[in-house]
């Protein structure tokens, strides 16, 4: 092949030489091929099934002191699966010994002449006491018992005055997206969307430690390789070996083991999820680029990583997060990815929709891709 005669399919030659390198010592690291294979499978599928922070059946303790027909249909509402009834006590006394001892994580008092009152229109009350050790799930329990109290006090008071005309306000709830407030594909897509970003640092990130630890580097430098070729020879063939693990996972996982409908256009998706790939490969060179061997640069990105998680809004929504860490939220190309992500798969967005995202992280993976490149050419002087 003439290098004069066409300078553009050598280059390309090249980089296709260097790729297929990649692709072989990929698939020669048989451990760290199991360990993506089982991250974005059996764990994509046990992440999202084992945690949930909804409320789920709850433990209950109810002491009525009433029994009576009101009573009773007030009980009757604090259904699965957001609660379970535990026990019915006689006394109080006993109520908070089941909470002293962790059998229960609520208990529900109703006072004598419940049904009297409510018939008469006098004023009554209710008590319920929570386990406030988890406050997250206190707090979500006081929530839907609140709601569980309203909604009993409206019918009976609806109820009352059936043969007047009352003004009313009628609270018509209408959930985009997930009508049964199910969680699961949001963890699942949110789940998945770590993983890419943790691989995507991590195997370009250990090729290039591999070879400096076998000094076949140095070998590279002196090839005709340029450093953008070696960048990429690290870069493109690992994308590549992600995007395959996501659709693995969509279409194995999420749909299949999940049986969740996955919507919007997956052509989409993969070019978005290789555009956000190559910014964080652009990071795992510079961490790579930073480090001597393939044990600092596993501490680095062991240190990093619960970082950049907590700050792209993935684990802490960005409305829980301290306005000083906000800015810094919007550098992290995670986020960007995330919002374009939840857009197509879970709402069905298209491009127009989802277009600031792509561009955050073109020009902030671009960014990065700039500095790692200047790094590593520094870095081999």
């Amino acid at each position: 092949m003439n290098d004069h005669g066409a300078p553009v399919l050598v280059w390309a030659w090249r980089l296709g030489v260097v790729c297929r390198k990649e692709l072989v010592q990929f698939l020669r690291n048989w451990i760290l091929a199991l360990f993506m294979l089982y991250a974005f499978t059996i764990m994509a599928y046990q992440n999202a099934t084992a945690i949930s922070r909804e409320l789920k059946h709850a433990s209950l303790v109810v002491i009525d002191n009433d029994r009576s027909h009101a009573s009773r249909s007030l009980i009757y509402r604090f259904q699965q699966p957001q609660f379970r009834i535990h026990e019915l006590l006689e006394s109080s006394r006993h109520g908070i010994e089941r909470l002293d001892d962790g059998d229960a994580a609520l208990v529900l008092d109703i006072p004598q002449h419940f049904d009297r009152d409510l018939q008469s229109g006098r004023p009554t009350r209710l008590q319920l006491q929570l386990d406030g050790a988890d406050s997250a799930r206190a707090y979500l329990a006081a929530n839907y018992a609140g709601s569980i109290v309203r909604k009993f006090s409206a019918d009976t008071v609806q109820k009352r005055f059936d043969d007047e005309t009352l003004p009313i306000v009628q609270n018509d709830q209408r959930v985009w997206y997930s009508p049964n407030h199910e969680e699961t594909l949001f963890l699942a897509i949110q789940d998945l969307a770590q993983h890419i970003f943790l691989f995507s640092i991590l195997l370009p990130a250990s090729a290039l430690a591999r070879e400096k630890e076998r000094g076949t580097v140095e070998q590279l430098l002196v090839s005709p390789l340029s450093p953008l070729q070696i960048m990429l020879g690290k870069i493109v063939p690992m994308v590549g070996i992600i995007l395959l693990a996501s659709v693995v996972t969509l279409i194995f996982i999420i749909e299949g083991a999940l049986a969740l409908n996955v919507r919007g256009n997956l052509a989409l998706f993969l070019g978005v999820t290789a555009l956000f790939s190559a910014s964080a490969a652009g990071l795992g060179i510079s961490i790579a680029s930073l480090t001597r061997n393939m044990g600092q640069v596993g501490i680095v990105s062991i240190t990093l990583m619960p970082i950049l998680f907590m700050l792209s809004g993935s684990d802490t929504p960005p409305e829980m997060m301290p306005d000083a860490l906000l800015p810094i939220m919007y550098l992290s190309p995670l986020h960007h990815y995330l919002n374009a992500a939840f857009g197509i798969l879970i709402k069905g967005a298209d491009i127009t929709t989802v277009w600031d995202s792509i561009l955050y992280m073109a020009i902030l993976g671009g960014g990065v891709f700039a500095f790692s490149l200047v790094r590593f050419r520094q870095s081999f002087r």
